[in-house]
This record gives C-alpha cells, structure tokens and sequence, in this order.
C-alpha cells in the first residue's frame, strides 16, 4: 500500500478587491495553521504583486481563491495563471460570488490550472457581499458568515487530506453549456475607451494623495493625479473604491438605481440569494449546468 505524502507547506493565492476572498482566503490559513501546516498567504490582486515571477518551490501544494467576475475569474487572473509552473503540485480552487451563479469560473480555471501543470483535487464557492455593494445595491451585506466560514474550514481539512494522498487524481469536471461560445465571446472583447457607470471617479476634495487608488490598482487603471480610472483598463473590481481610507472615490451614483433591473433581469430576489450556500465540489455532476 502507498503511503501518504509528505504535506507540510501550502501556499494559500488570492487575488481579492473588496475583501470577500481574502476574508475566505483567511479562514482557510487559519485552519491549515490549526491542523499544523505552514500556510502562507499570497495577495496577488495589485498589478505589482503580479509583475514579477513567484516560486512554488517551497510548497507541496497550493490553494486558489479568486472571485468571479461575469462567469469567469478576473480577466487579470486569466493572463497570470499560464505564466505560474505547477509542476505536477497539488491544488484546490475555491471562488467568491455575488449570489448569481459561478458561471464557467470553476471550469475555465480548473483547465487553465491544468494547463500550468497543477494537479486540481476539488474545488469550493463562497456566495459574499457583491462588487456592486459600494455602489449602493444590498447582496448579502453580511456574508461570508459563520456558516460560510465553517466549509471554509472543512475545504481546509480536505486540502490537507487530498494533498497529501498517494492517489492525486485530479478533479475532471464536464464542460458547461455553450462554454466555446461564452470563451469566443471573452477573446473577443475589445478594450472599451467610453467611461461607465462603474468606472471609479475621485469624487471629492480634499484628497490626501496616499496613493493607494494606483498603488494597489489591479491593472494599474487608476490615476491618482487626474482622479480617474482608464476605462479601457479598468475591470470594475471597485478595489479602489473600498481601499480608500478618506472615502473620497465612487462610481455613477446611477449604479445604484440599477439594483432592481439586475434583480429582475436574473430572476433573483433577496430570499433567493440568502438561501444560497456555501460549498464544495468533488464531483463533476456537482458544476453541471
């Protein structure tokens, strides 16, 4: 019989703009802590963070946790991965989202972990607080919560006990409903030069120049000095927005008068979303759509 690997160092990667994955990202480190791994926390959602090549050669494995942006992982995300070398290691996706849907993120991301050589055991999502809640709509101002938290703890059990079995198949998941179309469509999408409504504007004076707005930018979309983010850069991720420490950036207060057509518009009302629960996937039936 084989025995277990050895499993002593996980590195935990997340890329999060208004904190929901990170806070997730966190519980899980605190678990693997408990359960006496060495876990370390990667921030990989500034534009810096990403710039320069990251070793994975002191981890036995590694956790992803990234939001969803409109069906996918953050477009930043999709240029990054392919340049990490995962070199047959172990790994667990976990994604954050605003109580709609994951959309193609667990299956997009799972093949691009594949194709950077990762072995991806399971994967997990968290609904939280969505992107748009500073722009006054009100999805699941509270969670992730307790209940949240307590997968969060199981995801971090399994991560320890899968990465280090013998038997490390990776996790297959069957390919989502008109997922060549949606990929097209996403190759397809031009840089778009016309502000939006949900493009940050520094809004108000005084302004203490910290910097932070471009400092910790995603894309390096925002300029402090102007006051405006790059539309034809910016991924509306509102990090900006809720790293401000003077509170002085927004979007299009119109935003916020939007809240009912998004409700309308994906058959959802507020029950619907609190209903929602956190989760894991080891199983392909599990991501059907």
């Amino acid at each position: 019989m084989s025995e277990n690997r050895i499993v002593s160092n996980i590195a935990v990667i997340f890329f999060s703009a208004t904190h929901v994955t990170r806070t997730v990202a966190r519980k899980i480190r605190e678990r693997l802590v408990e359960r006496g791994i060495r876990a370390e926390l990667i921030d990989v959602t500034s534009f810096s963070s990403r710039r320069g090549p990251i070793s994975l050669d002191a981890y036995d494995g590694v956790v992803f946790g990234f939001p969803v942006y409109g069906d996918f992982a953050p477009r930043p995300i999709h240029e990054w991965l392919p340049t990490l070398s995962g070199q047959g290691r172990p790994a667990a996706l976990f994604l954050t989202y605003g109580a709609r849907s994951t959309g193609y993120a667990h299956f997009h991301t799972a093949e691009l972990l594949s194709q950077a050589d990762f072995a991806m055991l399971f994967s997990a999502e968290f609904p939280g607080r969505h992107t748009y809640n500073t722009a006054g709509w009100r999805i699941l101002p509270d969670r992730p919560g307790e209940n949240d938290f307590a997968v969060a703890r199981e995801f971090a059990d399994l991560a320890k006990e899968r990465f280090a079995a013998p038997d490390r198949s990776p996790l297959v998941l069957q390919k989502p409903f008109k997922y060549r179309q949606a990929l097209d469509l996403l190759a397809q999408t031009k840089p778009n030069p016309v502000r939006r409504w949900t493009n940050p504007v520094r809004t108000a004076t005084p302004c203490q120049m910290c910097r932070r707005c471009e400092t910790e930018c995603p894309t390096g979309a925002f300029d402090a000095d102007t006051g405006l983010s790059d539309p034809s850069q910016c991924i509306e991720c509102q990090r900006c927005v809720t790293d401000c420490p003077e509170n002085v950036l927004a979007v299009d207060p119109r935003m916020g008068d939007y809240y009912p057509t998004f409700l309308k518009e994906w058959c959802l009302t507020e029950e619907m979303m609190r209903a929602k629960k956190s989760r894991i996937i080891t199983d392909f039936l599990q991501t059907v759509c």
